[in-house]
């Protein structure tokens, strides 16, 4: 079988992190990264996970978000009950579709901004996250 490429870079994170290689991390980074950059919900990855496995959907919480602590992966808030885990680790931006619920990456470059507003004072920005919503 060819070696992936996504999931030996996730591994190799994995393993500069302070993070255990336990058996449920290491089959999340397969799930996760078994076809490259991809968006999940934690319910889509417990779903993937349990098959042959005995896992809780808690555990994979709990992993997903030590992931995104240590910058495996990142998060998607679309609003604060819907989230995803994005494999992606380059900036880019996302399209989310209402009707599918199908988030799709938008390439950095794809996207222009000319203006941002003035920033508060003795605060700097840390990212600009954009989720253009689409509908069929």
């Amino acid at each position: 079988m060819k070696e992936n490429i996504h999931i030996k870079r996730a591994l190799d994170l994995l393993n500069k992190s302070k993070l255990k290689n336990t058996k449920q991390r290491l089959r999340l980074i397969e799930i996760l990264f078994k076809n490259g950059n991809s968006h999940f919900t934690a319910e889509q990855v417990f779903r993937e996970a349990k098959k042959g496995n005995k896992i809780s959907l808690a555990t994979v919480y709990n992993c997903l978000n030590q992931f995104v602590r240590n910058n495996i992966i990142n998060v998607v808030k679309l609003s604060s009950e819907k989230f995803f885990f994005d494999t992606n680790m380059n900036s880019h931006y996302h399209f989310f579709c209402t009707k599918t619920g199908e988030l799709k990456d938008i390439p950095y470059s794809d996207v222009v901004i000319s203006k941002l507003p003035d920033i508060p004072n003795k605060k700097k920005i840390k990212s600009v996250d954009i989720v253009i919503n689409i509908s069929d």
